[in-house]
């Protein structure tokens, strides 16, 4: 998609309305960069050649995950620099800001004027806590110009032009203007204070938000800003609804609802072949939503698309399925046995995918 000084000088500079600005962002400017970052000359240097192994235990996997989205992040302001300047916009580029928390990238002129402003997330879809926070107060985003880009990505193990064991893909690459979605962050977590607060209040100071023990005051480190925790369907609170906040509601539960099912269908194509040991998984449709995989008489299921156990047995009977594995949106796991008289029987459990063994099946 070729882009031009004409649309790149105004949008980037934040002369369009929010709206409008998501709109160039989501439709235009972000497509063509996700498409950069996907070539073999990007992902090579995000390879891992020779065998060299990611480590498994939970710190040193963390910092691998870190590095990743440090590059990444890295990547994108070379890459949109690049756009600029293929595009004959010589005085325009994407800065790292290094002086404050927020944001990570922002537009600059030659001359030091800003234009937007990034904030920048990575998400590993096969990651079960996928923990990334947005805890920046409001009082310091710009509604015009700030926006929250959130990368979900994935080890592959294509072949391509560079001989790598595997390289990160994006999967996806979600934009939310900043302003709305900490609106929706705050009036949620405003919403439902713990019911041990005791004489306190939950609110913000200055610098951060502030939650209350039986009176006693302390800096919010839990759940607050958390990516897949900033707002629920159907929360019976509802806020003074805009245009753009209905619209980011709208794009934050689609989001939810696609980092959840990237990370499942990983599991699926990774684990579901060994374990019902056959070579062809295939789609479980239910009113036109994939639910699961299925390969032979074994089956990978979410648990909150078919209703958990109780209600999913009549699919685990219309299916013809032996053995079913349920999946929680963190991908804790529950394996079933489904005998022939139809009775269906929990063989083992697990809160990580990583202490599921494949080839293990019921006695």
């Amino acid at each position: 998609m070729k882009m031009n000084a004409e649309e790149l000088r105004p949008s980037l500079l934040g002369q369009q309305d929010p709206a409008a600005a998501l709109d160039w962002l989501q439709g235009r400017f972000l497509p063509v960069l996700v498409g950069e970052l996907n070539t073999p000359d990007v992902r090579r240097r995000l390879g891992i050649y020779g065998g060299a192994k990611i480590p498994e235990n939970e710190r040193n996997l963390t910092d691998v995950r870190n590095r990743v989205s440090l590059i990444i992040e890295y990547e994108t302001a070379r890459i949109a620099s690049q756009l600029l300047e293929d595009a004959g916009v010589k005085d325009l580029f994407l800065s790292y800001v290094v002086a404050n928390r927020f944001p990570d990238l922002e537009v600059r002129t030659v001359k030091g004027q800003r234009g937007l402003r990034f904030e920048v997330k990575c998400l590993q879809s096969i990651a079960e806590e996928k923990s990334a926070n947005f805890d920046t107060l409001r009082k310091d985003i710009h509604h015009r110009t700030d926006f929250l880009l959130v990368y979900l990505w994935e080890w592959h193990f294509d072949s391509a032009d560079v001989d790598w064991d595997r390289a990160p893909r994006i999967l996806k690459l979600f934009c939310f203007n900043a302003s709305a979605i900490a609106q929706l962050r705050d009036w949620y977590w405003l919403n439902q204070p713990p019911g041990d607060l005791g004489d306190g209040l939950q609110g913000f100071d200055l610098r951060y938000a502030v939650n209350c023990r039986n009176g006693k005051y302390n800096e919010e480190e839990g759940n607050y800003g958390k990516l897949l925790r900033i707002w629920t369907d159907e929360f019976p609170y509802q806020p003074n609804w805009t245009p753009l906040l209905k619209r980011t509601e709208r794009d934050y539960l689609a989001f939810k609802g696609e980092v959840v099912r990237a990370g499942f269908d990983t599991l699926s194509r990774r684990l579901l072949v060994d374990f019902a040991g056959t070579k062809k998984i295939a789609p479980i449709t239910v009113g036109g939503e994939r639910v699961g995989w299925q390969a032979g008489s074994a089956a990978f299921l979410l648990a909150a698309r078919v209703g958990g156990k109780r209600k999913g047995e009549g699919l685990f009977k219309d299916l013809g399925l032996e053995r079913v594995v349920l999946f929680s949106d963190k991908y804790a796991w529950v394996e079933y046995s489904i005998e022939a008289n139809g009775a269906v029987e929990e063989v083992r459990r697990g809160t990580k995918p990583k202490q599921f063994t494949p080839m293990a099946g019921p006695a």
